[in-house]
């Protein structure tokens, strides 16, 4: 009699894409947080940039191990796509935080930051900067400026496009640097 352990079925993207974004999600909503407190604080610019750097070490780490745990078997576009949903599947939290925040907490967000636009434009004091100055004026005057649900929108777009040039970028070396199961214990 054979006593071999069955070997578990494979996840699914959905699956592994949902565990991710777990961690993809922290990830965006700490540098969302970080680019609100940076207003006020500059500094935190730099922390947004070390987490942005760090973003494609972040996502090859998740998708790395992933293909590990189903013995190095996902093709290129199988893990290509777990990264798009991840990005995709992570945005939905801090796109959600981002619309309350602006709807409810800090409504006047947005306004303030157009005003303190117009005034640093104003101050530069050539034609160029009063361009600058008419064009946010009459935004405002038309009541114009981005919505909190925009904002929430444009956040979901631009991480599932960066999410999905980061995957593209990432997937190489996913596949070259774990290419057997004897790779899963060299590279955790």
């Amino acid at each position: 009699m054979h006593n071999s352990t069955p070997t578990p079925p494979p996840a699914s993207i959905a699956t592994r894409a949902a565990e991710n974004g777990l961690v993809i999600s922290g990830c965006i909503l700490a540098l969302l947080l970080l680019s609100g407190i940076s207003v006020a604080f500059p500094a935190a610019g730099f922390l947004i940039w070390l987490g942005s750097m760090a973003m494609p070490v972040v996502l090859y780490k998740l998708l790395a191990r992933s293909h590990r745990r189903e013995q190095c078997s996902l093709g290129f576009a199988e893990i290509w796509a777990e990264g798009i949903a991840s990005f995709f599947l992570g945005t939905l939290v801090p796109a959600l935080a981002v619309y309350l925040l602006l709807k409810y907490a800090y409504p006047d967000f947005i306004a303030n930051q157009v005003d303190s636009t117009i005034e640093y434009f104003r101050s530069m004091g050539n034609a160029q900067g009063d361009q600058w100055v008419k064009t946010l004026s009459d935004i405002q005057a038309r009541s114009a400026l981005p919505t909190a649900a925009d904002v929430a929108a444009n956040i979901i777009s631009f991480n599932i496009v960066v999410g999905t040039t980061l995957s593209l970028l990432v997937t190489p070396f996913v596949k070259l640097r774990n290419r057997c199961a004897s790779c899963a214990t060299n590279h955790k």
